[in-house]
């Protein structure tokens, strides 16, 4: 089957080429190559031989036309496929591989022209048929060995089905639209190549170059060899009925080029398009992990608020029962008690509880105060600003809340308290403002707006301010943003938080689910 191939792309390569030499260093050099490459090394002599017994029936079958070194050009791909095959078995991608089969090429094409150069005084060969031999090495096995690779490749991962009745119902996909526009950009190229080629050269050979430039474009590599491969049929058809181009070797070249261009084009795009498909798979699975992150964030957040629930609930149960006791213990002590030393005791031990117990008060403010879980954030907030006293220090709390409840799950709703709750308590030790306004806006997100007219934060603040700093990353660490903007020019500060609610969240990942 090999030697059949052989012999009937020397045939075809005769019409391009009367030399039966040159036709036999055309197109049997591409599959001379592909097949030296591509098999199993240990089967290289088989090929070799068959080529050496085709040479020899040619030069029997044409012993005036032919050369005896035909007999000698196996050898030299047997030698470049030696050297390719050395780094073949390292190439795991496409593009390395097609960049090793054109230094294979190229290689051939050197060690044919430097045969050719030493042979070339004992068998009288001018310069001229030493460049039509390497213009045709390059040729044939520019053209052909990337196609009869793309054949391999395509053989090799396509997932073969044995045949049965279940085959007749498998609907077979067409594309028209993209098969119309390939019928069509070959039919602009081969009516170029019969009508303008000789009055409008440059035009003509840009518009048979479409077709190559086209499907390189729109499947890379693949378009682009299957392009040059087909636009090479045309371009042989097309000359034996109109004879364009003004010579064999003008022909062969821009077989050639437009094998290089639509090879080189279709790797780019290739290459590209398999960057933008890892690119795309790498921000995926970074979306993913950013999300995983967000959870877990929001999980932690909410572990936290438990454990703050959870100590509040025990401070308020056992060390509050605890302090009223010792108070109304205290009490009894001090109208049961015969002097004065004695009431007096029992007056401070009444005192230090009502102390502790106005120091557990506020500490259960702190751990989780019990109005955001009763009356919800706005109330909650309301709250704060009252004990904050912002009025008895001068300043103006202005607030714009319109938050439905039901929308904020419990993470969210602790998580904004606790931001407004440290901005006040910045605002009121530090800002020396006049005017705070305090806005939370509903919606995928929310918005949450902290500004005042005080004296700005410090130029350091990214250093000092640990709790702005824990607050950014908290914010962060939910999925949100953290905005900040500060002048000292009577403006003040202003804090933007965007914040995800579970919801909103929710709906996204529902969103990401394939369909």
């Amino acid at each position: 089957l090999y030697s059949i191939s052989q012999f009937s792309l020397w045939n075809v390569s005769q019409y391009l080429s009367h030399n039966p030499l040159q036709a036999y260093l055309l197109f049997p050099t591409g599959l001379r190559l592909a097949v030296y490459l591509l098999a199993r090394p240990t089967y290289a002599w088989v090929w070799l031989l068959s080529d050496m017994l085709l040479a020899g029936a040619i030069l029997v079958l044409l012993p005036d036309q032919s050369n005896p070194l035909m007999l000698l050009m196996p050898w030299v791909v047997w030698l470049a496929a030696v050297i390719a095959r050395q780094h073949w078995p390292k190439l795991h991608l496409y593009w390395q591989k097609l960049l090793l089969i054109v230094a294979l090429v190229l290689l051939h094409t050197i060690l044919v022209g430097i045969t050719f150069t030493l042979l070339a005084k004992p068998l009288h060969m001018g310069a001229e048929t030493l460049i039509a031999m390497s213009i045709a090495s390059l040729t044939g096995g520019i053209v052909l060995t990337p196609f009869l690779y793309l054949v391999a490749d395509y053989l090799r991962h396509q997932t073969w089905h044995p045949l049965s009745p279940q085959l007749i119902h498998h609907d077979v996909k067409l594309k028209p639209k993209m098969l119309m526009w390939s019928l069509l950009f070959f039919s602009l190229g081969l009516l170029a190549e019969l009508t303008l080629l000789e009055q409008m050269k440059p035009f003509a050979l840009l518009i048979i170059l479409l077709p190559t430039i086209f499907l390189a474009y729109r499947y890379g590599w693949q378009g682009g060899v299957l392009a040059s491969s087909l636009n090479c049929i045309l371009l042989a058809t097309a000359r034996q009925f109109s004879g364009s181009f003004s010579s064999d070797q003008e022909l062969l070249i821009f077989m050639s080029s437009q094998a290089f261009v639509g090879l080189g084009l279709g790797i780019a795009i290739s290459r590209q398009h398999q960057l933008a498909l890892l690119l795309q798979k790498m921000n995926t699975r970074l979306a993913k992990e950013l999300r995983e992150k967000q959870d877990l964030a929001r999980q932690l957040v909410s572990v936290e608020e438990q454990i703050r629930k959870s100590v509040a609930r025990e401070l308020h149960d056992e060390i509050g029962q605890n302090i009223t006791a010792i108070q109304i213990q205290s009490m009894l002590a001090e109208r049961l008690a015969s002097n004065d030393q004695a009431k007096q005791a029992a007056s401070s031990v009444q005192s230090l509880a009502m102390r502790i117990h106005q120091s557990t008060r506020q500490l259960l403010k702190q751990l989780r105060p019990h109005i955001l879980d009763e009356l919800g954030l706005e109330h909650a907030i309301r709250q704060l600003v009252q004990e904050m006293r912002f009025a008895e220090q001068g300043m103006t709390v202005r607030l714009n809340m319109g938050v439905n409840p039901q929308k904020l799950d419990d993470t969210t709703r602790v998580t904004l308290y606790r931001i407004v709750q440290e901005l006040l308590n910045n605002i009121s030790k530090h800002a020396k403002a006049t005017r705070v306004h305090i806005s939370l806006f509903p919606g995928s997100e929310m918005v949450l707006e902290v500004k005042d007219d005080g004296i700005g934060l410090p130029t350091d603040w990214r250093v000092r301010g640990q709790g702005l700093k824990g607050l950014s990353e908290r914010v962060s660490a939910l999925g949100g943003q953290l905005k900040m903007t500060s002048s000292t020019f009577q403006t003040g500060t202003r804090i933007i938080v965007n914040l995800p609610t579970k919801r909103s969240i929710t709906s996204e990942k529902l969103g990401n689910i394939p369909r």
